[in-house]
């Protein structure tokens, strides 16, 4: 019965992936009402639901459109895969059915479970877009600051003052290293997106996550920027990186781990 259940979460997870795929293609085109079925971004052809299979429907038509043979990105069947062991991963961090019956047994793990899974979803389609664009649409930012209230309520641990404080230290923390960044190079070394997007998750995960995501976003995003500079054979550290995927990562070692790894990082 537990394979069962995860096989299912795992089935419902790559469901979801589907969707987050639409949301990354329409937020940052500003379309997302525009068509109610899926569509080839090459031809804009509308997909059969028979195509349009989380990761199989990939892997059937290898790699390529049905419609005009156009090569599908790689980012679609790997946020459904992600999706898919996002769901299974973090039920196995906060089970809620019970093995026999697959009856909900534990309402505290349930809402840890939802909150979790969809702030692992948002941070996952933020990523992607700001790899994609370098921008991170409020729709998804504000919008968690927006849903801090409705989770603080649900949540069994997460405290108003702590998620109150969250979003104010998470924005105003980035808004002064940005502000203070251009003030001494007069240049924009990182954008309102992930002032906004560190403010929704402080508001998600509590005043107390705020440091350590930004010091894993940090550090993360420091060795990424040193490995490139080494494979492009150069020591320029001027190229722009999205700061979002950093932030996201820390956000979700944060959460997995709590002060765990913070613990490990600095001795």
């Amino acid at each position: 019965m537990t394979i069962v259940m995860l096989a299912a979460l795992g089935l419902l997870g790559a469901v979801f992936g589907s969707l987050y795929n639409v949301l990354i293609y329409r937020l940052p085109r500003e379309n997302f009402w525009q068509r109610a079925r899926s569509y080839c971004p090459h031809c804009e052809t509308s997909i059969p639901f028979y195509l349009n299979i989380p990761i199989i429907s990939f892997i059937i038509l290898r790699g390529r459109s049905a419609c005009c043979n156009q090569k599908i990105a790689w980012h679609y069947p790997i946020v459904e895969f992600i999706s898919a062991a996002l769901a299974i991963a973090l039920y196995l961090k906060f089970p809620f059915l019970d093995a026999l019956t697959a009856d909900i047994n534990n309402t505290d793990q349930l809402w840890r479970y939802v909150h979790a899974y969809l702030f692992c979803s948002l941070l996952l389609v933020a990523s992607v877009i700001d790899l994609y664009h370098m921008i991170i649409p409020d729709e998804i930012s504000l919008g968690m600051v927006a849903l801090t209230p409705l989770f603080v309520f649900l949540h069994p641990e997460l405290g108003w003052l702590s998620a109150a404080i969250g979003v104010i230290v998470g924005g105003a923390l980035l808004f002064i290293i940005s502000w203070g960044y251009w003030f001494l190079r007069r240049k924009i070394g990182m954008g309102m997106g992930d002032v906004k997007l560190l403010a929704g998750i402080g508001g998600w995960l509590g005043y107390e996550g705020v440091f350590p995501v930004l010091l894993y976003a940090s550090v993360l995003g420091t060795v990424v920027a040193l490995l490139l500079a080494l494979y492009k054979r150069t020591l320029n550290l001027q190229s722009a990186l999205p700061f979002g995927p950093f932030l996201a990562l820390g956000a979700v070692i944060h959460l997995w781990l709590g002060n765990r790894f913070l613990t490990l990082l600095i001795g």
